[in-house]
């Protein structure tokens, strides 16, 4: 559905912006709190190809999977693949990151699958990260939820708060979400009157059709690639 943007705060050495925006929203707004929420990602690489002799065709560029499980799906995990990705691209910026997006139901599944990842296709599928939000705020302002936490990278024992996450979708509470770009262009007013500077803006609608309909899915999963592959492109 078009009725959401996902925006990306990064951190900085002077302010908290997690703080910074509750405390803006709260300002302008007063909103009503609703029930926390978190979202996790597991972020796998394909493992590096065997070095070449000179003269040959370099290997091709890593693909990357994710296991993700997202807030609007609490009986779901996600399993999203890229195609490859340029290491020219400095930004790591690339036209539709997510290739392929399945679902299967969380639980023992999918810690079977991770495991099977780790184990007999640890040759092929090599663990970089696991990138969460925990313990996140949930408020709504009349027809708006809005979504914010910390995304922190866990790198073997220690987690780094790489920025925040805010989510706003805008609901009308007469008929349900709101779909289609007038949603989208709701949210985005909605934003503007906040006045939020330096933010990093994601929107449904630039996410091309899917047949299984998993637009939100992959909006979320493009977001938690992108901040991956620009912090580290190794």
């Amino acid at each position: 559905m078009m009725n959401k943007i996902l925006y990306f705060l990064p951190t900085s050495a002077d302010s908290s912006p997690l703080s910074d925006f509750t405390n803006r929203l709260t300002a302008h707004y007063n909103p009503s709190i609703l029930p926390r929420w978190s979202l996790q990602q597991i972020l796998f690489r394909s493992a590096p190809a065997p070095a070449v002799s000179d003269g040959e065709p370099s290997p091709s560029p890593p693909r990357y999977l994710q296991v993700v499980n997202l807030p609007d799906y609490p009986s779901d995990t996600f399993i999203a693949v890229t195609p490859t990705v340029s290491s020219s691209n400095v930004d790591g910026m690339i036209s539709d990151p997510i290739a392929t997006v399945i679902a299967t139901p969380a639980g023992p599944s999918t810690d079977e699958f991770i495991q099977l990842l780790l184990t007999k296709l640890g040759p092929l599928w090599q663990r970089r990260r696991v990138v969460m939000v925990f313990d996140g705020s949930t408020m709504e302002v009349g027809d708006f939820r809005i979504r914010a936490g910390e995304l922190r990278n866990d790198i073997g024992k220690a987690q780094v708060v790489r920025g925040v996450i805010v989510e706003v979708t805008y609901v009308d509470q007469a008929g349900g979400s709101q779909d289609g770009e007038n949603g989208e262009d709701m949210v985005k007013t909605f934003w503007d009157e906040l006045g939020v500077k330096g933010a990093r803006e994601f929107k449904s609608s630039e996410i091309g059709e899917m047949e299984d309909g998993f637009r939100d899915v992959k909006l979320w999963c493009k977001v938690l690639m992108l901040n991956d592959l620009t912090l580290q492109k190794s």
